[in-house]
């Protein structure tokens, strides 16, 4: 079995063992974007179908002075691009999903149609109790490399979910536990974050976070040991814990940081990133394909990291039961 996956440049290792995915882009007419595609494609990692405006596309290659050969272009008006991405990976003729110029909005409508969309089916005579039921609503992963931490943290949601009652909260759970086993971490490590440790009635996270806890306890979410309600601090470090007299198997071995507010979450990544010299990258999952969905100021270092973690994702859509070991897989999605 593999070793758990630490680093960007760990997963970037693996990468060198698997065939190239294909990767449609919505609205492609950026400049960081395309960087990162150019370099994704010379590490033999996708095959990138450009869904945008031709003639826009072709002057900016031409001013990016990069190959057009190393992409497929379909020319698609403008506010059609969304639909026509999609369509892409719902019809299998791409793996993946990522954002360029599309409005957030618009491709999240796109990949939600109930006809046309990308949604996760639910099996049949499910019973929601069940682990294995698949995840029913979208969430954002961040996925960050701290020089002082050592394992990759995924922090989540920052990024899509507004309201996060206790049945998305499981979701998002679900969602973030799904990327954490693809990077193949076997137990996955989990803080539902709060600002204390206790539960108090006037802080309604810290009772979702004891909820959550009680569930992962049962069984309900599978290969993962979940703690909450935990401070930052001591989801971090194990110093912190014990300073603190808090009880933790956990304390800074922490793989998932479950924030208590979409804000939260969000101000925590881009505080790590921005002045923490952290690497990032991130994705949409609960989709039947990942979604590469980034904000416009990240980088193309970003902007490839996201595509590295999305392949790793579709690996383990696709059961494949050894990630990187082997370069022969299905790139179906079931």
């Amino acid at each position: 079995m593999s070793e758990p996956i630490t680093s960007f440049d760990a997963l970037y290792q693996r990468l060198e063992k698997i065939p190239p995915l294909a990767i449609a882009v919505a609205s492609p007419e950026d400049e960081s974007v395309l960087t990162a595609l150019a370099d994704a494609v010379q590490r033999q990692w996708v095959q990138p179908i450009l869904v945008g405006q031709q003639d826009k596309l072709d002057l900016l290659l031409t001013r990016l002075e990069l190959d057009p050969g190393l992409f497929t272009i379909e020319d698609a008006q403008s506010g059609q691009a969304a639909a026509q991405a999609v369509e892409l990976v719902r019809a299998g003729d791409a793996n993946l999903l990522m954002k360029g110029k599309t409005p957030t909005a618009e491709l999240l409508r796109a990949v939600l149609s109930k006809e046309t969309g990308l949604v996760r089916p639910i099996p049949q005579n499910a019973d929601e109790n069940e682990p294995a039921v698949a995840p029913r609503i979208l969430s954002h992963v961040a996925v960050v490399e701290s020089p002082h931490y050592p394992r990759l943290m995924l922090a989540t949601d920052g990024g899509v979910n507004i309201e996060q009652t206790l049945p998305v909260m499981r979701d998002i759970l679900h969602n973030a536990l799904e990327l954490s086993h693809a990077l193949d971490t076997r137990v996955p490590h989990v803080a539902a974050m709060a600002l204390v440790e206790n539960v108090a009635e006037k802080l309604p996270e810290t009772r979702l976070a004891q909820t959550l806890v009680q569930e992962a306890d049962q069984g309900r979410f599978g290969r993962c040991r979940v703690e909450g309600p935990l401070p930052l601090d001591v989801a971090l470090s194990a110093e912190a814990a014990t300073c603190k007299g808090i009880p933790s198997r956990i304390a800074g071995q922490t793989d998932v940081f479950l924030g208590p507010s979409i804000t939260t979450t969000n101000f925590i990544v881009k505080a790590l990133m921005s002045i923490g010299g952290a690497r990032g990258g991130g994705l949409v999952l609960g989709a039947t394909a990942p979604i590469v969905l980034l904000s416009r100021a990240d980088s193309p270092d970003t902007r490839l990291n996201s595509i590295a973690v999305a392949i790793a994702a579709v690996m383990h859509y696709n059961k494949h039961t050894s990630f990187g070991n082997s370069p022969q897989t299905s790139l179906d999605f079931e």
